[in-house]
């Protein structure tokens, strides 16, 4: 939600924010009902790296496995993404590569940050407003 936050009032969204969360859920909805191949309504760790690929994301497989990891159920069956955590799961990556990219600006996946710089780039994935 950070990602849509009214700058004038940090604790509400507008018309403007709200029809922008709108259209980037229906966007997101797209993507994922066309990697759902199985139509089985969740995402698998292909299916999200495929997802993910397609909008430019090549996430390397320990980062897939760390990401896959975080929406783990503990049922023992194998990793998968419902809608709500492959949006959020994706709005991470988009964001955390975004932010990266700002420092890597000639995309050599390389980038010098210091410990607050990072820090700064990250909080706000992690926490919330």
């Amino acid at each position: 939600m950070f990602l849509f936050k009214n700058s004038n009032d940090p604790l509400r969204i507008g018309p403007n924010e709200f029809a922008a969360l709108w259209s980037c859920l229906g966007q997101w909805r797209g993507i994922f009902e066309r990697f759902d191949r199985d139509r089985s309504g969740k995402i698998d760790s292909m299916e999200l790296k495929d997802a993910l690929l397609s909008l430019g994301f090549a996430v390397p497989p320990s980062v897939l496995q760390l990401l896959m990891s975080k929406y783990d159920d503990g049922s023992g069956r194998r990793g998968e993404l419902n809608f709500d955590s492959f949006v959020e799961c994706g709005m991470i990556v988009k964001g955390l590569t975004e932010k990266f990219k700002e420092k890597d600006p000639r995309y050599t996946g390389s980038a010098t940050l210091t410990y607050e710089t990072f820090m700064t780039m990250i909080m706000p994935f992690l926490v919330s407003y």
